[in-house]
């Protein structure tokens, strides 16, 4: 971090700044639980739980998506430190790209589960069950689950970019880009 003190104007939303790290442990557990559950777990009980909390992040991870696509738009996002053009445009499609994934993944694991032909409730978090609007169709099914791996990697892929760049502005450039995110405005 520079020198310069964190000026209110220049810290993300709390609302936002929670939502941004809530998402971020939720999608990191989404991500590592999938994996666990589908290379590792071979009993079916125990695949049938980690099964059923997967769908749940998800849902969550799908609804705090649209409640901060939904702030943002009602809120002003703090003006970027100064920065070269193609940086600026790099960071907004990388913004634009997470924030797609964080609703292509959940959508296509629900089609996923909604067209699968072995009818396995979805349970979110033991609270209530999500509705299967489409008929069982193995096509469908099939398309959802290529669709939801490769969403998946892409969005490990792109939090990894987000990560090593977030890790640059905070200890190359030492700008206050990571601080606006993390901390309290003094």
């Amino acid at each position: 971090m520079t020198e310069c003190a964190i000026s209110s104007t220049a810290v993300w939303p709390l609302s936002l700044r929670l939502a941004h790290w809530v998402s971020a442990v939720l999608v990191l557990a989404g991500l590592g639980l999938g994996t666990v559950m589908v290379q590792f777990v071979h009993n079916p009980a125990l695949r049938f739980e980690l099964t059923q909390t997967h769908k749940s992040i998800g849902i969550a991870i799908l609804a705090l998506t649209v409640l901060r696509l939904c702030r943002r738009l009602f809120g002003r996002a703090p003006k970027p430190g100064p920065a070269a053009r193609s940086l600026l445009l790099a960071a907004k499609a990388t913004h634009t790209a997470l924030y797609a994934l964080l609703v292509l993944l959940p959508a296509s694991g629900w089609l996923m589960a909604t067209t699968t032909p072995v009818r396995v409730p979805t349970v979110v978090f033991g609270l209530f069950a999500l509705p299967y609007p489409m008929a069982p169709t193995l096509a469908i099914y099939r398309i959802a689950h290529t669709a939801h791996v490769m969403l998946a990697i892409l969005l490990s892929v792109l939090i990894t970019l987000h990560f090593l760049a977030a890790m640059v502005h905070a200890l190359i450039w030492r700008d206050q880009t990571l601080a606006r995110m993390w901390r309290v405005p003094s």
